[in-house]
């Protein structure tokens, strides 16, 4: 017997409740389906709008497969259709729906959604962790670099202090007269910068590329770096930061970098 049979009384139950306690208001809205016809595709859904708090807002609730035995309710956070304007941030609508997604983990198997929506009531929206937003990450790869020396001592000043961190191969090039002006030089080497906002990552971009002694070229002399953009975006607020300060990484296979790059990259870091 599936989860969503199993907990069709409870479901059905809480609607119930839900829609008592919003009774003689506009504040509740069941968008369907019925629990009899809902699917794991097409869940339950309704919104629960809160228009006394500053700002208002409308929270979507979906029962989802599973709920509430097995899984927590989802809550989508907007701002309430009856405002004009945006008043409420993509920063302070993340940080509610973790507020939301706390409060529900501490209820595991049970009907939380009405108790869930009380840590709502007198929200003073300036006690919310709203994180770091509006930073943005940029990610490249360099195929050679022949003086690893100057070339992280190029990419620590273009930093300008900002967290940036590289991960590189050596190259092994005793016998190899291509690299005979090459000083410690490294292969296949990402580096990663976060910059406070847009502007400071385009500049960050554009030093790394117009940079004339970035690098030493195959005679030992100063020269740019041919270099491939994998991705700019804008992180989300509460993603996690590139280590600290200034450092580099080395790393023998690709399933290596993957691991140390996986929690950096846009699919788990960027804004939604």
């Amino acid at each position: 017997m599936s989860a969503f049979i199993n907990n069709a009384p409870q479901r059905v139950e809480e609607l119930k409740a839900l829609r008592q306690t919003y009774k003689g208001t506009d504040n509740f809205k069941f968008l369907g389906p019925k629990v009899p016809e809902a699917t794991e595709e097409n869940p339950t859904k309704m919104i629960v709008t809160f228009p006394d708090n500053d700002p208002p807002m409308d929270i979507t609730v979906t029962m989802p497969s599973g709920y509430p035995s097995e899984t927590a309710p989802i809550f989508k956070v907007e701002q309430a259709d009856f405002v004009c304007g945006v008043v409420l941030s993509r920063a302070q609508k993340a940080a509610i729906k973790e507020l939301l997604d706390e409060s529900a983990s501490y209820m595991p198997g049970l009907s939380c959604i009405s108790t869930t929506l009380m840590s709502l009531d007198d929200l003073d929206m300036s006690t919310l962790d709203l994180g770091q937003p509006g930073r943005c990450r940029s990610i490249f790869k360099v195929d050679v670099v022949n003086n690893s020396k100057q070339f992280t001592n190029s990419l620590k000043s273009a930093a300008a202090g900002y967290p940036c961190h590289y991960w590189y191969r050596t190259i092994a090039c005793q016998n190899n007269a291509k690299f005979s002006f090459a000083v410690d030089p490294w292969r296949a080497v990402y580096c990663m910068q976060d910059a406070p906002d847009k502007k400071l990552a385009v500049e960050f971009l554009k030093t790394v590329r117009t940079d004339g002694g970035f690098d030493a070229d195959m005679l030992g002399k100063p020269g740019k770096i041919a270099l491939t953009v994998i991705e700019e975006f804008e992180m989300g607020a509460k993603a996690v930061t590139t280590p600290e300060g200034f450092g580099g990484t080395e790393y023998r296979t690709d399933a290596e970098l993957n691991e140390f790059m996986g929690p950096y990259l846009a699919k788990s870091a960027q804004a939604d």
